[in-house]
């Protein structure tokens, strides 16, 4: 991966870490929103997933560029929710 990679070893490098204090956070989709407001059920299960994996789905969702795979994608969300079928590589929650 890195050019020269087996003359590289050994090698020393510096690292600085530091805290950004800034919040990032990732808007949920408007159709999102009103996915899971019609649908009781899923909006229940969806409040009930670990924080990592809600964020998971509206991130993969926030981040589709055309408005046919936000609907695609928002319907097949819903039906993971419900434990219909598959959704970001993962079966039901």
């Amino acid at each position: 991966m890195l050019k020269n990679s087996p003359k590289r070893v050994g090698e020393t490098i510096a690292v600085k870490i530091e805290f950004d204090p800034n919040e990032r956070v990732i808007a949920h989709h408007p159709k999102l929103i009103k996915a899971l407001s019609l649908n009781k059920d899923a909006k229940a299960i969806f409040d009930n997933l670990r924080p990592s994996l809600q964020l998971e789905i509206v991130r993969y969702i926030a981040r589709l560029k055309s408005e046919e795979s936000v609907d695609r994608n928002i319907a097949r969300a819903i039906d993971f929710l419900l434990g219909k079928g598959r959704f970001i590589g993962r079966d039901k929650p």
